[in-house]
């Protein structure tokens, strides 16, 4: 299983914003967030390949499903 960053930063978003395809939902636990190196930003978002889920990274550092 892995994940690809498909967005990094860009107009509009801070430096470390992210989106993140992931093979499945069982990669969650791979994903960046704020403590890890690289970090990802609050408002991050990522999905499975397949669309079926999506997760937004809140402030608190964990990601949800939305």
């Amino acid at each position: 299983m892995s994940y690809h960053v498909v967005k990094w930063g860009g107009d509009g978003h801070e430096g470390n914003y992210k989106e993140i395809m992931m093979d499945s939902s069982s990669d969650l636990s791979l994903l960046p967030n704020a403590n890890t190196d690289p970090p990802a930003a609050p408002g991050s978002v990522a999905y499975t390949k397949d669309m079926e889920h999506s997760y937004l990274l809140g402030p608190d550092n964990v990601w949800r499903e939305v």
